[in-house]
């Protein structure tokens, strides 16, 4: 094990930071956190917003709000669904002769439920002024691999990665938008199976709900690296809601 740079607890994964070279627990991970001393600079723009940037990088307040893609992030995010939808197909393998529409469609499901988890967190830290793009995590993306061969699944390719000089406020609000993105989707899902006019329609709602319910409860959980750690630091009503509804809808 090793232990977090900043408030000496032990990490059997810790992260390592790119600037300082340190090495921190989840809570402490992200430069803001830890007081980072390493190659990274400060800005100030007009509206008083306070935030560092890689070494080398300017942007003007109105490159932060503005919702756009690197090429790196792109082919990240191509890396991280070929990775996921690999691992589903080969569990869905048998609906290819019993229904391909239900395995095409179930596929598009899952895209949709991981895709636009990790674009929520993104786009509320960029609405917020923060830098954030997703990455792919080495560890991750190593576990992720595993799940080919073990009966464990576990998909964490990689994650939306945050600059700035964060509150604990934005904080909660970022985790929240990728758990809260898939109870919606969960919702919206939930309604379509009431009206479906057909079992192949109502199959496919019905795995809609499944895994974004999943995915809502998995990243509530409220320690480690996950979304409900930050949430229930910031604020416990918020995560306590977002739990019951989440649960509401995968017991359902």
């Amino acid at each position: 094990m090793v232990q977090c740079d900043k408030c000496g607890k032990d990490e059997y994964m810790p992260f390592r930071c790119k600037y300082c070279g340190g090495y921190f627990c989840s809570e402490h991970r992200l430069p803001e956190m830890h007081n980072c001393q390493g190659s990274y600079q400060f800005s100030r723009s007009t509206t008083g917003y306070t935030g560092f940037t890689p070494t080398g990088t300017t942007y003007t307040p109105r490159q932060r709000s503005r919702f756009s893609f690197s090429q790196k992030e792109l082919r990240d995010l191509g890396i991280g669904l070929a990775v996921i939808l690999g691992i589903l197909a080969q569990s869905l393998w048998r609906s290819l002769i019993s229904s391909p529409a239900f395995l095409v469609g179930a596929l598009i499901i899952y895209s949709l439920a991981f895709i636009l988890h990790e674009l929520a967190h993104k786009f509320m830290a960029q609405r917020q002024g923060y830098w954030a793009e997703f990455r792919i995590n080495q560890q991750g993306l190593m576990l992720t691999l595993l799940s080919f061969i073990s009966p464990l699944k576990i998909i964490a390719p990689g994650a939306v990665m945050i600059s700035g000089a964060m509150n604990w406020d934005d904080y909660g609000k970022i985790s929240l938008a990728g758990p809260a993105t898939n109870i919606g989707l969960g919702l919206f899902f939930f309604v379509v199976s009431l009206f479906s006019g057909s079992q192949l329609v109502w199959l496919l709602a019905m795995t809609g709900v499944r895994i974004n319910a999943t995915l809502a409860l998995f990243n509530l959980i409220p320690f480690g690296i996950f979304d409900g750690a930050k949430i229930i630091k910031w604020n416990k009503v918020v995560w306590g809601a977002a739990v019951v509804a989440a649960g509401i809808l995968y017991l359902f």
